[in-house]
């Protein structure tokens, strides 16, 4: 290491970042058998850095076929005690009171808690109203448990406003200094609803006006934006939808979305939720972009006093640090209020008109209702990412000139909001007939309300239970992803084939290979798939056909052996009842000679008068041994 003069900086080396393509083409290299040295001498790398690519091989490929991180699931705890869930609500009131201007005291507080706590006992048939009493001790630790010391009674320190808050913006600034972050570091999140099929009031007749299409136009999802103060980086946001599984989305894998996919049953952002898009959306590209841009990845993260924003956020990160705006001053100085929710919203309205008067265009015999009711969730996320890339920079880094004006650079970059409304008008005009009249009026009255706040009635219908429904394993088809390549290469055929410049055609079809080559490198994959599938069933039929050949071998086997038994056992049986029947005809007594002309009404077999002469034979034998003894012991013979 050199030595450095006084007055002299040491120049930080810069970072290289390696693109994926060419880490994928390092591996083809190391797969075709070149070493690793020759590898890193053909690309201009160390030897070292060669056997990494290697050791993340597959996190490689695995990047490769994605453009986002895998984000894992966090189980919210259900929330079942009405009392709870009273607080909850409450909290949502009290916010909406406070921005809204509207003042606040401790007995109304305590009447909205004593009167949300009666309709949730009323719902749940459980609990009784009577026994809450709202006393000021509850309140107290109310606003401890919620921290609520923001929040402003009537008689205590005066709101936040155009002249107290540059105090609070110096005060910012002072800490950014302190802790040395600079604009690409600091961050700002808010949340925002939509309600994602609302058209203007004329689109439909009033016939058409169903209470089902009423309930579907009112049908809201909810967003979280993040962007930094210079303006460059927006991170994904999180889209909370009431259905974790929609049918549109089925085939979609919901961690390549453009936004961070979420469920809840009444599209309320809990705490819960908000944690699980720091954990797995927010740092993951927090860190991988100030990474590309050489910093360090420390981050100061600005948001708004809610509930959903729970204390256990200053200690959630080592790296990140959390300044909560006052909740008074919040809608005057959060940037992304300054401007750019709005903007949204006009953006999203009129990239939603221009889709439906496309699909009119491809087929004319659609109508504008029939468009509306087949407009899905998955629809409204291609007009999501369409709305957001219509943000500029320079808008995001405009809106903190109330917090932090010094990073700003150009005040002049905000489209004025007339043009924006113009532009929609003319998106509606291309829909239907029907709007070839319509006003700016119309238009800011479906803006406006657009911006609703939740109002008294949807705030007590909040539930906290998450939706634990299994999400589907999504895949990629092979069959599908073939078709799609093979038109690809049709259509760079056909392009040759047009194009009279042969030198124009080639260039297209080298951009269009490289577009195609996440999507080959897929395929490559899926085949391997397939393949290895393949050979595992032609094994298991081998092995199916072999054991049933031992199967039918086994059962002749034991056939001829159960034949054997059986042909012994009937042997031992016939011998057996031989036996049986020689002992009974050796018990009868031997029967008289019925002379030659056989009388007798049986007929004896050879056997049966063998038997029978040979006891005569005996019994002559007997009678002559019992003679001769008696002539023996006779007395005369003795003499």
């Amino acid at each position: 290491m050199g030595i450095l003069l006084p007055g002299q900086t040491r120049i930080k080396r810069r970072r290289r970042v390696m693109p994926l393509e060419d880490k994928m083409k390092i591996l083809e290299k190391l797969e075709e058998g070149v070493s690793n040295t020759d590898v890193g001498r053909l690309f201009g790398i160390n030897e070292s850095t060669v056997r990494t690519i290697k050791k993340n091989e597959k996190a490689i490929r695995a990047s490769m076929e994605s453009v986002s991180p895998v984000c894992s699931k966090v189980l919210c705890i259900p929330r079942d005690v009405n009392i709870e869930k009273m607080e909850t609500e409450l909290t949502f009131w009290v916010e909406d009171q406070t921005i809204g201007g509207r003042p606040l005291t401790l007995k109304a507080i305590c009447s909205q808690a004593k009167r949300i706590y009666k309709q949730l006992v009323e719902t749940t048939g459980k609990g009784n109203p009577d026994k809450f009493h709202a006393s000021k001790g509850w309140f107290e630790k109310f606003r401890n448990r919620y921290s609520l010391r923001n929040s402003r009674l009537m008689g205590e320190e005066e709101p936040l406003n155009a002249q107290s808050a540059p105090k609070y913006s110096k005060q910012l600034q002072r800490l950014i200094r302190a802790r040395g972050y600079v604009p690409q570091q600091v961050f700002n999140a808010e949340e925002m609803s939509l309600f994602w099929k609302c058209m203007p009031s004329r689109t439909f007749r009033e016939k058409d006006k169903s209470p089902e299409s009423l309930e579907e136009a009112k049908d809201r999802i909810s967003l979280i934006f993040c962007a930094n103060a210079a303006g460059d980086k927006m991170i994904k946001p999180l889209l909370l939808y009431k259905d974790p599984n929609p049918t549109c989305l089925l085939e979609k894998d919901k961690n390549r979305l453009p936004v961070f996919w979420r469920s809840h049953p009444k599209v309320s952002l809990t705490a819960a939720l908000f944690l699980d898009w720091f954990h797995n959306c927010f740092i993951h590209q927090a860190r991988s972009y100030l990474i590309e841009k050489n910093l360090e990845f420390r981050v100061l993260l600005i948001l708004d006093r809610g509930p959903n924003h729970p204390d256990s956020l200053f200690f959630a990160h080592p790296n990140v640090d959390i300044v909560f705006l006052p909740l008074e001053g919040t809608s005057y100085l959060q940037p992304l209020d300054q401007g750019i929710i709005e903007a949204f919203r006009r953006y999203y309205t009129k990239h939603m008109f221009d889709h439906f008067a496309d699909c009119i265009e491809k087929n004319p015999c659609l109508t504008l209702k029939e468009t509306w009711q087949q407009y899905s969730i998955a629809d409204a996320l291609v007009v999501i990412k369409e709305a957001m890339d219509d943000i500029k920079p320079a808008a995001l880094n405009k809106a903190w000139w109330k917090l932090w004006a010094d990073v700003v650079n150009d005040y002049a970059c905000f489209p004025r909001a007339n043009e924006e409304v113009a532009k929609i008008i003319e998106s509606a005009k291309r829909m239907d007939l029907k709007f070839l009249d319509i006003e700016e009026g119309e238009i800011n009255e479906l803006l406006k309300f657009q911006a609703l706040a939740i109002t008294e009635r949807e705030s007590v219908s909040i539930n906290t239970e998450e939706d634990k429904s299994p999400e589907p394993e999504v895949k990629m088809n092979l069959r599908k992803l073939n078709a799609v390549l093979r038109q690809a290469s049709d259509l760079i055929d056909a392009a040759i084939d047009m194009d009279p410049f042969l030198d124009r055609s080639l260039a297209f079809k080298k951009d269009f290979n490289k577009l195609l080559y996440t999507y080959k490198e897929v395929q490559k994959n899926l085949q391997n798939k397939a393949k290895e599938l393949k050979s595992e069933k032609d094994r298991n039929k081998e092995e199916a056909v072999w054991m049933k050949k031992m199967g039918t071998e086994l059962e002749s086997e034991s056939e001829s052996e159960s034949e054997s038994e059986s042909e012994s056992e009937s042997e031992s049986e016939s011998h057996e009842e031989e036996k049986v029947k020689r002992k009974k005809e050796d018990k009868k007594p031997p029967e008289e000679d019925s002379g030659p002309s056989g009388s007798g009404t049986e007929t004896l077999t050879i056997s049966e008068k063998s038997a029978k002469a040979i006891n005569a034979e005996l019994d002559f034998w007997n009678l002559t041994l019992e003679l001769n003894l008696e002539r023996v012991d006779a007395p005369e013979l003795k003499e």
